[in-house]
């Protein structure tokens, strides 16, 4: 009868404790589109290899990027969050077992009798204990799954902060590079302009060139001069920049050696230094992304989402079980005496069994607000989540659109950068005929000079598109 009793006390504070169970979060299915709108028609396949970044041809870059992942800060600390969330789930795990202690202990108490008499009395144990928490509403194998979905999310974070990592430096080597080919481009200028200037003075001095097409020459060589420090101050911030994320003092970093055989100059017959050298390998015309569906499987990003997701929900799981009655044995055994000599003496034993039955009863609410907590959290998760896709799918909808559009500007750019490097030649031997003014010309000048620098610019800006796409694509695992 006991026994019917003790069963019906557990059954009934069971369904009450079921009966106050917070309400789950609902939680709103992602449809993922059939293609993105932007991706070449019949795009199913995802071609994005482990080193993304070797597309570009520059051994410099691949230098670098061994460099940052090897030193960098956040990659360091995101391995070691990974490391610690495996210890966790060996530790949480670990709770599903019994424990086994072994205690020893020497005890020794003196006493002094009503008759005067003194004694020391004396105890000694050999004592090992095994005690074990009955998996009773699922607490701990919810805390299990919580920290293996942790440990999964921590997984995706590492490679979520390696795939950062990697598109920060080849962002900012691009940029690095941009600023030092314009340098380039305006020590060359500028050479060109100082002997062009010092041929007006010349011919000022005798009377065949006028005051003013003495000023409108200082007044370009001033400009050319000015900007040099422009670029130089921006290459040094930018090369100060990329050390930081290399996780290195910061050291100048050697420019690439330039080639005249640019592959965006050799179609148009141009001086390689018109547009630097900022990639020896032609860029791929479009970037496969597969299917839409597909990255929510290999961005890192959106992976860390779910499994926090996962590990939030078991947590509501831990949160509701504290609420439930929780079950545990204890049982200890082994030696004990009275003395030393005792230990080994003929059955000495000693052995105690427990069982313990614990049901919260009057906590003021605080159980039920944890659980409501567990479950916010889980909402707030599942929602997330639910961003981080969306902003994913926009993010590759935006990169295939700039490469596209990159890639036809660039195009364009070239053609009007060649048209400006004939006008300007043809515009010099007129001045020299006599037939232009000066003016016509230092305009001219200007104009391919600055034509230069902005189709530096645009390429950098091309290259950034095509490290935000890969970004987006998630990399190559």
């Amino acid at each position: 009868m006991k026994r019917t009793f003790v069963n019906m006390l557990l059954s009934a504070v069971a369904i009450l404790a079921v009966g106050c169970a917070v309400t789950p979060p609902v939680i709103e299915p992602v449809i993922t589109p059939d293609e993105y709108i932007f991706a070449q028609r019949g795009d199913t396949t995802i071609v994005v290899g482990v080193g993304w970044w070797e597309i570009f041809g520059d051994t410099t870059l691949n230098r670098l990027m061994e460099l940052a992942v090897e030193n960098n800060t956040d990659v360091r600390v995101a391995a070691s969050k990974l490391l610690q969330a495996r210890s966790t789930l060996t530790a949480t795990r670990a709770s599903l077992l019994p424990s086994l202690d072994l205690g020893l202990g020497a005890q020794a108490t003196y006493e002094e009798g009503s008759n005067g008499r003194k004694s020391i009395g004396q105890q000694y144990s050999i004592l090992p204990s095994v005690s074990w928490e009955v998996n009773l509403f699922g607490g701990i194998s919810g805390a299990t799954e919580a920290a293996r979905a942790e440990l999964l999310a921590s997984e995706w974070g590492y490679r979520a902060t390696m795939l950062a990592l990697q598109a920060e430096v080849a962002q900012a080597y691009f940029e690095w590079l941009q600023y030092a080919r314009s340098e380039e481009i305006c020590r060359r200028s500028l050479a060109l302009r100082e002997e062009s200037q010092a041929k007006v003075d010349s011919l000022y001095h005798y009377g065949f060139a006028s005051g003013s097409d003495r000023q409108q020459a200082r007044a370009l060589t001033a400009t050319i001069a000015a900007d040099i420090q422009s670029y130089r101050r921006a290459k040094l911030q930018a090369n100060i920049a990329l050390c930081t994320l290399l996780g290195t003092t910061t050291e100048l970093l050697p420019l690439p050696q330039h080639t005249t055989e640019c592959v965006h100059s050799r179609t148009a017959n141009l001086d390689g230094l018109y547009c630097g050298h900022l990639t020896s390998a032609p860029l791929p015309v479009s970037v496969a992304a597969g299917l839409p569906s597909s990255l929510l499987e290999r961005r890192p990003d959106v992976m860390e989402a779910f499994y926090n997701v996962e590990a939030a929900a078991a947590q509501t799981k831990v949160a509701h079980a504290r609420r439930l009655p929780s079950f545990a044995l204890t049982a200890e055994g082994g030696v004990l005496a009275y003395s030393l000599k005792g230990l080994t003496a003929h059955n000495p034993l000693y052995w105690l069994a427990s069982v313990g039955l614990t049901q919260p009863l009057l906590h003021f609410g605080k159980l039920r607000s944890d659980e409501e907590v567990a479950v916010e959290n889980w909402r707030q998760a599942s929602l997330n989540y639910r961003q981080t896709i969306l902003q994913a799918l926009a993010d590759v909808e935006s990169s295939l659109v700039a490469i596209d559009t990159y890639n036809h500007q660039v195009a364009e750019n070239l053609r009007l950068l060649e048209a400006d490097a004939k006008v300007q030649r043809m515009t010099a031997a007129l001045q020299a005929e006599g037939m232009v003014s000066y003016f016509n010309y230092v305009d001219a000048e200007y104009d391919l000079y600055s034509a230069q620098l902005n189709y530096i610019q645009l390429l950098a800006e091309q290259l950034t598109a095509y490290v935000t796409l890969y970004k987006a694509l998630g990399g190559g695992w």
